[in-house]
């Protein structure tokens, strides 16, 4: 009896993972930096940034990001990407013919403490579930979506 398995979708090429790497990374580092106000660079004019409250369009990513550098509400912070996995999409182009991926990133999110110092405990787990068009400047977001998956508790548990 042979078992029937339904087949994954397409893994993207080296260079084009290595090309979606870069820019997954790229806007970590932008955030990281104070230039989240840099990161609607990253996405397609219509694209949209869904952190909890979606931004869609540059101008609104822009916007986001200003706030965000403006008010650093998360002192500190330090994104580690890793297990990126880029497929292409089943239709493989858009209507105007570009290449599409999707793609999952695991995040490992780091913030100071209450006192400003470096914590080597994660702040926060989570995935970022991307899409992607290639453009005549190389690959960029359409939809970029966060999702939490675990976080640090406020308190240490009480052992005694």
């Amino acid at each position: 009896m042979t078992e029937q398995r339904a087949s994954l979708p397409a893994l993207v090429s080296d260079a084009d993972h290595l090309a979606l790497s870069r820019l997954v990374v790229e806007s970590g580092w932008r955030v990281d930096a104070g230039q989240a106000s840099t990161v609607h660079e990253l996405f397609v004019d219509d694209g949209i940034l869904d952190t909890g409250q979606p931004a869609q369009g540059r101008d609104a990513i822009r916007a986001w990001g200003e706030e965000l550098d403006r008010n650093n509400p998360y002192p500190g912070i330090r994104h580690l990407a890793s297990n990126m996995r880029f497929v292409a999409t089943a239709t493989g182009t858009d209507p105007d013919g570009r290449d599409t991926a999707e793609g999952v990133t695991v995040l490992t999110v780091y913030l100071n403490d209450a006192d400003g110092r470096p914590v080597s405990t994660p702040w926060v787990v989570g995935e970022d579930h991307d899409r992607f068009v290639r453009t005549e400047t190389g690959w960029r977001f359409t939809h970029r979506t966060w999702t939490q998956l675990f976080s640090r508790d406020a308190a240490p548990p009480d052992h005694s």
